[in-house]
């Protein structure tokens, strides 16, 4: 009977561990967070305002911004420049499934990280500030290095082409 006792003592406070620690894809996302802290991103969890194939209204999105910001400002950088995974009417395409608000120019490898990743990225901001990839976390530390350099190779983006 002691035994049993013990025993049921045990499972109930092994019980209470398991209870309180964090579910695997939490795990996953704390070590993503800390990888990309490492990497000197820096994460957030925010809101966009994504426009619609019109531009007639926005729809708001809650999602993780994984950001790197420049040490000074661009002064050279006025415009705030969105990179989408969808059409909208006025943007312009660089690549298969990605528009961009603003005539920009990027390298092949660039662009090859946008499309491999068009299923999990919502949206990509430039801005004079720096550079915020909006993505819902799904990947491992491989994707977390790629989106690095995509970050890396838009911080070289320093102006905008104007066309006409």
């Amino acid at each position: 009977m002691t035994a049993l006792i013990v025993i049921f003592i045990t499972l109930s406070l092994m019980g209470s561990a398991l209870w309180i620690m964090p579910p695997k894809k939490e795990r996953q996302r704390m070590s993503l967070r800390m990888q990309a802290r490492k990497l000197g991103i820096t994460v957030q969890l925010t809101s966009i305002d994504l426009p619609d194939k019109w531009d007639k209204s926005k729809n708001r999105q809650k999602t993780v911004a994984y950001s790197h910001y420049r040490l000074k400002p661009l002064v050279s950088l006025s415009e705030t420049i969105w990179i989408l995974p969808f059409e909208v009417w006025k943007y312009r395409s660089i690549t298969e499934g990605w528009w961009t608000s603003e005539a920009i120019d990027l390298d092949l490898k660039t662009l090859g990280i946008l499309e491999k990743y068009t299923s999990i990225l919502s949206a990509v901001k430039i801005t004079a500030d720096g550079v915020f990839c909006y993505w819902d976390e799904r990947g491992d530390e491989a994707v977390l290095n790629e989106l690095s350099q995509l970050i890396t190779a838009l911080e070289a983006i320093s102006s905008v082409a104007h066309q006409k």
